[in-house]
C-alpha cells in the first residue's frame, strides 16, 4: 500500500518575520511539525514549535532535504520573497512535481526595488545574473526600456556599469536598492559613470531606466512592417552601427 505523503508548503517572507505574514501564513507556520529554510530565515521564526532544518546551499542535498522533509505531517519550507521569482520553487517543481507542493508567495525583492523608485515593471527586462554570460543580458539590456537585474559576487552594479559603458550604453540611469526591508535600507541613484567607482552591500538589486529620446531603441511604428525598415528601427551597438544591409536593398 502507498503511503500518501504531505504537501509541502513553500512560503514566502520577508525581514519581518511573522510580523510581515499574512494570518494563514502565520496559521501554517505555527502547526508546521517541520520548518525548512536558510539559516538567516530560519532564526526569524526561533518561536515556533516545528524542528528546524538548516537548507544546504548545495540545490541536489536541498533535494534530498525535501524529500525528507515531505514525509512530515505537516512540512513547510521558508524562502525570501516570492519563491518562484529566481527562488527555489521552480527547482523543486521540476523535480518532484507540482502535486508536492501549495506556493504561497511574498512580495519580491524586484518587486520592492521598483516600488521604491516608483517605476513600473510590467515592461521591464528581468534576470538574476547569478551564472549567467555577460553578452547574452547585454544584448537585452541594449533595447530594453527598463532593466531590473539581481546582481552576483561577479557581476556587480560597478561592474555592470563599466560593462555597459565599454559598449557605448550610456543612455540608462540608475539605482541600485540595497538591504530592502531592512533598518539599513538605501537607495542610490547615479549615472553609469559615477556607479561604475562605487561600493554595495551583496544584497542589492541594480534598476536601469532608459532616457528619453536616446539610441538603440527600437522604432514602435515600424515593428509590424516586413520589409524597408528605416535604419532607426534596428538596434546597432557602437562601434560597430552601420552594419545594417543598405535601405536600398531592404
Amino acid at each position: 500500500m502507498t503511503v500518501e505523503r504531505s504537501r509541502l508548503v513553500i512560503l514566502g517572507i520577508d525581514e519581518e518575520g511573522l510580523g510581515g505574514l499574512t494570518d494563514r501564513a502565520r496559521r501554517i507556520l505555527a502547526d508546521a511539525d517541520v520548518i525548512v529554510g536558510a539559516a538567516p530565515i530560519l532564526a526569524l521564526l526561533e518561536s515556533l514549535p516545528g524542528r528546524k532544518v538548516v537548507l544546504e546551499p548545495e540545490m541536489s542535498k536541498a533535494l534530498e532535504q525535501v524529500k525528507e522533509a515531505l514525509r512530515a505531517r505537516q512540512p513547510v519550507l521558508v524562502s525570501s520573497g516570492d519563491p518562484l521569482f529566481y527562488g527555489v520553487a521552480r527547482y523543486l517543481c521540476d523535480r518532484l512535481g507540482k502535486d508536492c507542493f501549495e506556493i504561497l508567495p511574498h512580495v519580491s525583492s524586484m518587486q520592492l526595488a521598483f516600488a521604491r523608485v516608483k517605476e513600473s515593471w510590467e515592461d521591464a527586462y528581468l534576470t538574476n545574473l547569478a551564472g549567467r554570460p555577460i553578452e547574452a543580458v547585454l544584448d537585452r539590456i541594449r533595447t530594453a526600456e527598463k532593466v531590473g537585474l539581481f546582481s552576483s559576487d561577479e557581476l556587480t552594479p560597478p561592474r555592470v556599469a563599466r560593462e555597459l559603458l565599454q559598449r557605448g550604453i550610456d543612455y540608462f540611469r540608475a539605482y541600485v536598492c540595497e538591504n530592502l526591508g531592512s533598518p539599513d535600507e538605501r537607495v542610490t541613484q547615479a549615472e553609469l559613470a559615477d556607479l561604475a567607482a562605487m561600493e554595495f552591500n551583496p544584497l542589492n538589486v541594480l534598476i536601469l531606466v532608459r532616457k528619453p529620446n536616446r539610441p538603440d531603441r527600437a522604432s514602435r511604428a515600424s515593428r509590424h512592417r516586413l520589409f524597408g525598415n528605416p535604419d532607426e528601427a534596428f538596434a546597432q551597438t557602437k562601434p560597430r552601427r552601420c552594419l545594417v544591409t543598405q535601405a536600398e536593398v531592404r
